[in-house]
């Protein structure tokens, strides 16, 4: 795999955290990611599709760890 740099790390942690109050979070980590990128391709001109990546691994993830705990 290439290498990760920390922004995606970053993307898929909010996303964890914010999912973890189940499919409200999960809306509103949507939200938050497709928010962030539109703003990035205001900056930048781009989308970072690793990003989104790893928004959608990081909403998975927390929703199925608040599966697991309720």
């Amino acid at each position: 795999m290439k290498h990760v740099d920390k922004n995606s790390l970053k993307h898929f942690a909010v996303c964890l955290l914010i999912s973890l109050a189940g499919l409200y979070g999960v809306a509103c980590a949507v939200g938050a990611a497709l928010t962030k990128e539109w703003c990035d391709k205001q900056s930048y001109g781009h989308w970072c599709w690793m990003d989104l990546l790893f928004d959608a691994f990081g909403c998975a993830t927390g929703y199925g760890l608040h599966l697991l705990v309720f």
